[in-house]
Parts: C-alpha cells; structure tokens; sequence
C-alpha cells in the first residue's frame, strides 16, 4: 500500500476510541480504496477492509452508488458532505449521519468519513413533525397563549377563516381581532384557565375573512408541564351541531395532550422567574444535567456554569432576554458530576399582560456529540489547508467552459497573481497561444476518458513564461447536470525543459562549434528532401576539408586549433544565405547543405561555384588568434539531390569520393563534382 501523509498510528491515535465508524479512503479512478478504519468500523465488515475497495466490500449496487454520490460531491464542492440514510416515519430501526470530508494531498485524493448513529434524532425529527401535522391540520381556529398572554403559536385554519394577522410573541387582548366589548371576557376566560380552574366555553362574535360575522362556542384549555399551567390553547368553533361540537371539544383535548407530550419529549426545558431563579424544570433537563429537579428549583442556573464562557457572553445573553428579544446560542454547561456537554439552548422571555417579563422558558438540546465531530472535522479542515495552502503544486479548479473556480495560493507567490484577480477569468488566458489551442483541444478527449497529462506554458503577471506538467481530471459538477469541473494539479518543471532543451540542443550540434552534428543532417534531410521535390529544387551537398589542420594543431597546440576550428566555422556560416545549413561531421570535416537551388545542371552549377567562391574568398581573408593570422584553404567533394543519391548518408559518401579527387588532382584549394570524370573539377 503507497504512502500517505497520515500514518496508522496518527490514524488511530485520533479515531482509535472513536465510537463513530470511522472511514479514511483514497480516490482512485473512479472508486474509493479503503486506506484505514478505527476499531469501531471494523464489526462492519467481515475482513478487513484496508487495502481494498469500495466496490468489492459494499455489494448492495445501489447503497454502493448513493456512497460514491456523496463522496465525489464532497471532492467537487471540495467541501464537507453530510447525507443520512434513513427518512422520517421510516420503518429502519438504525439512523446514521455521516459527514464525509475531502482531502488533497499532492497527486492523491482522500476522503475522511465519519459515520455516527442518530437514532434519538431521528425519534425526536418524527416526534417534532407529528406535532405540527396534528396543530396545523386541526379543522378549527387554534391559538396556544402564554402565561403573558402573548401568543406563542397559531395554525394555519385561524388565518383562513378570520384573516385578520396574529403573530407570534404578539399580545392576545392587544390584537385587532377582539371586539372592545368583549376584552374583559377574553381575560377572565384565560385568567381562570391559567389559575387552574375550569372555564366553560363561551360564545363571540368575530369578522370572518368574507366579511360576514358569526358566533363561536370559544373553548379554553390548559397545557399543563409538570402538573403546572405552562400555557393555554383557545379554540373557535362556530356554533352549528351539537353533537358536532362534543366531538371537536374531545379531539381538540387529545390534541392538546398529545402536544403537551410531545413538547415534554422533544426538549429539555428550564423556567425562570425575571431574577433567573429555577422555577420548573422537566424531566429532559434532570437527565441532561444530572441533577434531580429539588436541587435545581430555587437555584440559578450558575449552578451549571463550565466556566467556558467570559463574563460578556453571559452579559450579552442577559441585555437580550432583559430587552424582550429571544436569544439563542451554543452554551457549554457542567452537569453534578463534572461532566462538559454542549447545548444548543433558545431563551424567551415570558410577559404578562401589561408587557412585563416575568419569566424566562429556556429550551435546550444536547449537541455534544456534535461538537466533538466538528472539532474533529475542523482538525481536519485545517490539516487539508495546511497541506493545500503550502504545496508548491499549482491547484486549479474551472467550470466546464474553462472559468476558474478555485486556484491555490502557488499561483500568487509563483506567477504574482492575486487570487481574486484569477477567480472567473478564463484559464486558457493565462497560457501562451500554442498551449491555450492545446488545451481546449485536449478537455474534450479528457471529458471522455476521465484525466490525462499533458505539459503546458504559463504567463506570470509579468509576461515571464514557466512550464508546468498538469493532471487534469474531468469531475461531474452535481450543482449543475450533465455539466463538469475540470480539477488540475500541476507542478513547474521549467528548469526540466530548459535541460531538456539544451541536452537535445547537444545531442544534435557540435560541442566546440554550436553547429549541426552529423544526427541532425540525418534527420533534418528528409524534410529537405520532400521541400524539394514539393517545389521541383535541387539539393547540393559540399563535404569540406581544411587543407593543413594538422600542422595548426602540431605547432600551435591544440587550444589554438580548438579555435581556428570556431573561426573556420563561422567563416563558412558567413558565406551563406538563411536557409542553408553548416554542420561539423569530424575533426576537420564540415558539411555544407545548399538548399533551394536550380534542378538545371548548368544553373546549378553557377549557383555552387558562387557559393564556394565567397567560402574561399573569406577563408583566405582570414583571422587573429593571440596575434597570429591564420589564412586557410579548404578542399570540397559535391553532390547533388537527386542525382547522385537520395539519402543523405549515400550523398555524403560520393561528396567524400569527390573530395578525394580534389585533393588528389586538383590540389589544396580546390573542388570536385561527384558526377565529373576523374581530372574535372576547380581550382
């Protein structure tokens, strides 16, 4: 198994104790290899899994699928995924969340899953939507009151049948719904049904939405926590049926009850008076805190103070609650025994009927085991930026048309650019022209077969140009179908160019001279071949001696010779035009290609002679080396394209013959054709 940037040990010095099954895995084409997994994971499996794959542990087709969804979103978004697999009313006895969270590591990709059983959740999420099913589709208007007479709910059949609003923490006497005449009824009628006493429905009269106005049978019922009065419902049921109102006046009490339960189930609940001293607490709030309900009534709930909290968070709780406003936030309590836990705790301020606030109903919910996920998902988070912030990689993320998404902070220190200035700007105009065409060219073959390699130029901010050697992967954007996001890793290899450019410069030129070697005419002259039968030329081939190079060296040393050697070249590369060509093939050999000239031989002829004239014009000119002249003559052996051969290794072997003869026959300073009778040639 390859290495990652995480060993088993850290892996289970982390996740070891873990009850949550704990999942660290590598994206590899298209599939997801376990790399590690704590202790808890492994009874859920029957081998382990390390080392394997997704695809062969998770056999369920479509469990495998929806898995492999959610972790390609996390590394698309490259965000934290959560997904559950259950659904409400569900008859799955087992709930689990599991937030999935993307890693990149230099070329690798890892997602770190970590999956917690939620089953009390999902209990509590079923029990919170019953309760608003039976309040909202209730057939009458109901309105659930406050000790203060502020409303604390209505459903959705008062706002059809009376139109008139009423909102939440509003005072009930105080609405525009109650008939001025009516005011003192309404308020005995919900004072005795806070004090406990049994208030006998009594009829109104209201303004209904169309206008008419009808009589109501109005019933008061109390909400009772903990044999107390916490709150009251009203419920108007216009008057008709006799046996139709007994029926409502029952199922209007079991719906209050089952509210009342549900409530009582769903949170833990704590009432204060104004001063913060404990009045009531259920049964929730015991079992939270630890503490039996005796020794937390009479008490503040400083008695649960962690000490995690300064001083200013509990006085910006009070100056919120104090100004009527609810205050809602995560607080981190000490149960009896010493225990830490977090909760996520909402406070609303109690008013009565002049605005007052006498009381404070605090709602809590226990999230401790939430914070310690997010605790260990933000160590995470900070490791993946640790790594991704301060890799030398050049990270891109672009949309399917090329704009960029996401770039690395590689892109600010290498190439001056501020990230902001690279968010929705195109990637193809950050290339040269050459690798821009490239690359448009290549993402639709990359589309296709999933990622390639490929080598790219790249401008700096200010015009410096550097190669980069890019894995570009096509990953299937979820936000958007059939849409993708193209993910690039790349790394500057321009020093790798430059050294290949020069070890391909040396492998096909002469080390002493920079001209041509013999490797490049045998491969450069195909080309030359095909210009010239395209274009109907000739191709002549002069293979040149220097007459007396032995001497030079015997009497001069070879330093001396080593530089008569650069000057002969330059002095033959001076005589000719552009697109000619001088190579060295040997200690004193050179080799001259004249391109583009007259098939005819007579022209030819003229043009070659020409040449050498100008060649032996400036050899004879010559040149000072530490204050000697040197004034030298040459030899040169001719052959011609296509005549005397149509490889170049055959033409170098006949100018070679022909050289012969011209040392031979004519003497130094001479020339001879490879297709003239022996005793033809030049001076």
């Amino acid at each position: 198994m390859a290495e990652t940037f995480i060993t088993k040990e850290q892996f289970n010095t982390l996740y070891g104790a873990n009850k949550e099954f704990v999942y660290f895995m590598e994206f590899i084409e298209n599939d997801f290899r376990y790399v590690y997994i704590n202790r808890s994971a492994e009874y859920v499996f029957d081998t382990n899994p390390e080392g394997k794959f997704l695809s062969e542990m998770v056999q369920n087709s479509d469990v495998q699928n929806k898995v492999k969804e959610y972790y390609l979103t996390a590394i698309a978004t490259r965000q934290q995924t959560t997904f559950r697999d259950f659904y409400l009313f569900s008859e799955k006895k087992s709930a689990n969340e599991t937030v999935c969270t993307p890693i990149f590591q230099e070329n690798h990709i890892y997602i770190l899953a970590v999956t917690s059983n939620i089953h009390d959740q999902k209990k509590l999420e079923e029990k919170y939507l019953w309760l608003e099913s039976l309040f909202e589709d209730k057939i009458n208007p109901t309105v659930i009151l406050l000790k203060d007479f502020t409303v604390f709910d209505v459903n959705l059949v008062y706002k059809k049948v009376f139109g008139c609003p009423l909102t939440e923490q509003q005072e009930f006497l105080k609405s525009d719904f109650i008939n001025p005449d009516d005011e003192k009824k309404y308020f005995q009628c919900i004072k005795d049904t806070f004090n406990g006493n049994v208030s006998s429905p009594a009829i109104f009269s209201h303004r209904k939405s169309s206008g008419e106005v009808g009589d109501f049978l109005v019933g008061f019922s109390p909400i009772n926590m903990e044999n107390q009065v916490a709150a009251i419902s009203i419920q108007w049921q216009e008057l008709g049926s006799k046996v139709q109102l007994k029926k409502d006046s029952i199922q209007t009490t079991l719906l209050l009850d089952s509210y009342r339960e549900a409530l009582n189930a769903a949170a833990n609940i704590c009432i204060t008076d104004k001063n913060g001293v404990i009045e009531f607490v259920n049964t929730g709030f015991e079992k939270q805190t630890q503490f039996h309900a005796d020794e937390l009534i009479g008490n503040t709930n400083a008695l649960l103070n962690s000490r995690k909290h300064s001083q200013e968070f509990y006085q910006n709780l009070w100056n919120t609650i104090l100004s009527g406003k609810l205050w809602r936030g995560e607080m981190c309590n000490r149960t009896k025994y010493g225990r830490m836990y977090w909760t996520d705790t909402t406070i609303v301020p109690i008013k009565n009927i002049n605005g007052d606030i006498t009381h404070f109903l605090g709602i809590s919910f226990d999230i401790s085991e939430k914070k310690a996920i997010m605790t260990n998902l933000r160590n995470v988070e900070k490791l993946f930026r640790l790594i991704t912030e301060h890799t030398s990689d050049f990270i891109v993320i672009t949309s399917e048309d090329g704009i960029i998404q996401y770039v690395s902070s590689t892109h600010e220190a290498r190439l001056g650019y501020e990230k902001e200035e690279l968010l929705g700007k195109f990637y193809f105009d950050l290339l040269t022209k050459e690798s821009s065409i490239f690359l448009q060219n290549e993402l639709k073959q990359i589309k296709k077969i999933g990622n390639s390699k490929m080598e790219l130029e790249i401008l700096a901010k200010d015009g410096r140009r550097h190669w980069i050697e890019a894995q570009i992967s096509a990953v299937k954007d979820f936000d958007r179908k059939d849409e993708y996001q193209f993910v690039s890793v790349a790394r500057e290899i321009t020093e790798r160019r430059e050294m290949e450019k020069q070890l391909r410069f040396l492998a096909y030129h002469d080390s002493l001279t920079m001209l041509p070697n013999r490797r490049y005419l045998l491969e450069k002259f195909d080309e030359l071949a095909d210009d010239a039968n395209s274009s109907g030329r000739s191709i002549a081939v002069l293979l040149i001696d220097g007459d007396n190079f032995k001497r030079i060296n015997d009497e001069y040393g070879h330093n001396i010779g080593d530089e008569f050697i650069k000057n002969f070249g330059k002095a033959l590369l001076s005589s000719l035009r552009d697109t000619d060509i001088v190579a060295r093939i040997g200690g004193d050999e050179f080799v001259i290609i004249l391109t583009k000239i007259s098939l005819n031989l007579s022209k030819r002829n003229s043009q070659i002679e020409k040449t050498i004239k100008r060649i032996q014009k400036i050899l004879r000119k010559g040149w000072r080396i530490k204050g000697e002249h040197f004034a030298p003559t040459s030899s040169i052996g001719i052959a011609c394209y296509p005549e005397d051969g149509l490889e170049i290794s055959l033409l170098l072997d006949k100018a070679d013959t022909a050289l012969y003869y011209a040392k031979k026959i004519s003497g130094k300073d001479s020339y001879h054709y490879a297709d003239m009778p022996t005793g033809n040639g030049g001076e």
